[in-house]
């Protein structure tokens, strides 16, 4: 990095980039080991599984570094198992998420990666499994061969027309709602064809369902989860941490794929109640992973002493939420830096403090309390005082867990707290005590 302040802070505005570590050039970068034991737990359940139990479903909240935490799982077990990891919403719009275009992209990935690694699938099967996708999404293309190039191509234009074209996406939707078998059976031949390729069993993960609403949810898990257990490989599905909560569905998840719903906990910065006490003491392991995700993305000089512990105390744990607000305090200070620089003003000693902390954090609470209603206020209260609500099944009260603004702890019970900026908004609308000082 240059010495020039906008430079620095131009490069971890970069850095900051609200998306998950998907590279292994980003993860060498700015991976920080927060979970490894969850890492360890998940590789003993899909080791150890078996065809009937070989479905798993994985919840947490957003941004608490699922999709990073599942990447580096993709690539660790690369090698024992044909991995194949892919975020359904590259693919789908969230709101026309199914299980029948799920499926249909499992395969769609699962063929794309046998033709990037060269897999050698006789030509007669490849072809056969050309002309299907052809088909099935009318897809006009050069004739069939056994080219590699083709069939990379294809599976380009399958992608682009599965996000843009909704004739596209109509096709698969009829062609599979009513002969839904010839999905399945295809799925499973492919895999089958992988198999014998590879010597290696195949392991895939679905990254991102987890941003579904939770009506498309319910209609995916509760009403077609049989149609999603029906491939004869290893498969990890991401839900919401929402879906827990609902007890009905969470028991026919388990009992359908005979495994419990894998919980990747937020990180947890008090003891419950302790948050509350004027003088409470954080957790210092979960104060340093929080930390170090900082100052692997911001120089340390560029903050101001302490104000690397304040992000970490304002985002309640979610990995996500510390790097929002640092990219928001990036944000900030580029604008005053610039400032600065007009008016031939130094900018060297500029670094981010508690005003710029500040207004950052008095933004985001702002684009969040707006949202808002009186019955969310009634319910973060009951949340706040009780740390958990009268009703945790309240859709009301699911929604704010899905959109972050309630957290979900874990430690030898389940408790519950408000996002610290939305307790500061409680403060500041005076439906909670001021913090002692």
């Amino acid at each position: 990095m240059t010495s020039n302040r906008i430079d620095r802070f131009q490069q971890a505005l970069r850095n900051l980039q609200l998306q998950p570590l998907l590279s292994a050039e980003d993860r060498a970068k700015f991976w920080v080991d927060y979970d490894s034991d969850c890492l360890d737990q998940l590789e003993q359940k899909v080791l150890d599984c078996t065809e009937s139990t070989n479905q798993f479903v994985f919840a947490g909240h957003r941004g608490c570094g699922k999709s990073t935490m599942l990447s580096k799982f993709s690539q660790q077990m690369d090698g024992q198992f044909f991995t194949v990891f892919f975020s359904i919403s590259d693919l789908i719009q969230s709101n026309e998420i199914s299980h029948i275009n799920i499926l249909f992209a499992i395969a769609l990935q699962m063929m794309e990666k046998a033709e990037l690694k060269k897999l050698k699938i006789s030509d007669d099967k490849k072809k056969a499994f050309f002309n299907w996708f052809q088909e099935r999404t009318q897809t006009k293309t050069e004739s069939v061969s056994g080219d590699a190039s083709f069939g990379l191509n294809l599976f380009d234009i399958i992608k682009g027309n599965l996000k843009t074209e909704q004739s596209t996406k109509e096709e698969i939707k009829t062609k599979f709602t009513q002969n839904f078998r010839d999905l399945i059976d295809t799925l499973n031949s492919i895999a089958t064809e992988i198999k014998l390729a590879t010597k290696c069993e195949i392991l895939v993960i679905v990254d991102d369902l987890d941003k579904s609403d939770l009506t498309q949810i319910d209609d995916i898990f509760q009403k077609n989860l049989k149609a999603l257990l029906q491939p004869k490989f290893i498969i990890i599905y991401t839900v919401p941490i929402a879906t827990i909560r609902d007890a009905v569905l969470r028991k026919h998840i388990e009992d359908e794929t005979g495994n419990e719903i894998f919980v990747m906990p937020v990180l947890k910065l008090f003891p419950k109640g302790e948050s509350r006490k004027l003088n409470g003491i954080p957790s210092a392991r979960s104060m340093k992973i929080l930390q170090s995700i900082l100052t692997q993305r911001i120089d340390a000089d560029l903050f101001e002493t302490g104000i690397e512990e304040k992000i970490a105390l304002n985002s309640g744990g979610i990995l996500r939420e510390a790097v929002r607000i640092a990219q928001r305090c990036c944000n900030e200070i580029l604008v005053k830096l610039r400032q600065k620089v007009r008016r031939n003003e130094g900018i060297e000693d500029m670094r981010i403090d508690a005003d710029i902390l500040q207004e950052a954090i008095d933004k985001l609470r702002n684009d969040t309390q707006i949202g808002l209603s009186k019955s969310d206020r009634e319910i973060l209260l009951q949340v706040y005082n009780n740390y958990r609500p009268d009703d945790p099944k309240n859709q009301e009260f699911l929604d704010l867990l899905h959109t972050l603004v309630a957290i979900e702890y874990r430690n030898r019970d389940v408790w519950y707290d408000v996002h610290p900026l939305i307790v500061e908004q409680l403060r500041i609308e005076k439906l909670i005590p001021a913090m002692p000082t």
